[in-house]
């Protein structure tokens, strides 16, 4: 039960970060409105400035996780441990004793 409560939050809070990106993405291109207000505190100004600020948000936040993706693969590329398979059998453990 609480596990099927837990996806159903899960995907509201999906289908609201998408429908966020979406609006932000519609309305930060809005620049007439901008341009042409001549309001103090205009509400509609402020949210094209939200939306702004949400889709350069995204945006800076791509370029940083591609950035760290590629930071770590090619990290990881750079040393490759060898696994080695120790035999624990009587014999191997008596060689290793006399070593």
């Amino acid at each position: 039960m609480k596990r099927k409560i837990l996806r159903i939050i899960n995907v509201l809070i999906a289908v609201a970060i998408i429908t966020t990106i979406v609006f932000s993405l519609i309305v930060s291109q809005d620049e007439h409105h901008l341009e042409d207000c001549q309001e103090e505190h205009c509400l509609i100004c402020v949210i094209i400035h939200i939306a702004q600020n949400i889709i350069n948000f995204l945006i800076t936040f791509v370029i940083v996780m591609i950035i760290g993706f590629l930071i770590y693969f090619f990290l990881s590329r750079l040393y490759k441990s060898e696994i080695v398979v120790v035999q624990l059998s009587l014999v191997s453990l008596k060689v290793q004793f006399n070593e």
